[in-house]
């Protein structure tokens, strides 16, 4: 069994949701959470935590073929780059209230 991750939390509003919770639902629905939500935040926290699967994911791309290398070292450019656009968007909680 794969175990997937979220490096994000979520700020349940029934309208932004994509997620289709049910009418008059009150959360989400716990295992159709989609990255680019309207009700995804992401903390400091999980930003730490993409930049870290990332350097996991180029220690292991060292050990395979070149082809697989060349996706996964993408693929941890990307979750860099999310941690990156955290960085460069990220608000205080109280700039929030």
């Amino acid at each position: 069994m794969t175990t997937r991750t979220r490096f994000w939390i979520c700020a349940f509003k029934r309208d932004n949701a994509l997620c289709e919770p049910e009418l008059g639902a009150t959360a989400p629905r716990q295992y159709d959470c989609k990255e680019g939500c309207g009700n995804t935040v992401r903390t400091d926290t999980h930003a730490r935590q993409l930049r870290d699967k990332a350097d996991e994911i180029d220690r292991a791309a060292a050990f395979v073929p070149e082809k697989l290398s060349r996706r996964m070292r993408r693929n941890a450019g990307n979750l860099r780059e999310r941690a990156d656009a955290h960085d460069a968007t990220a608000q205080t909680a109280e700039a929030l209230t």
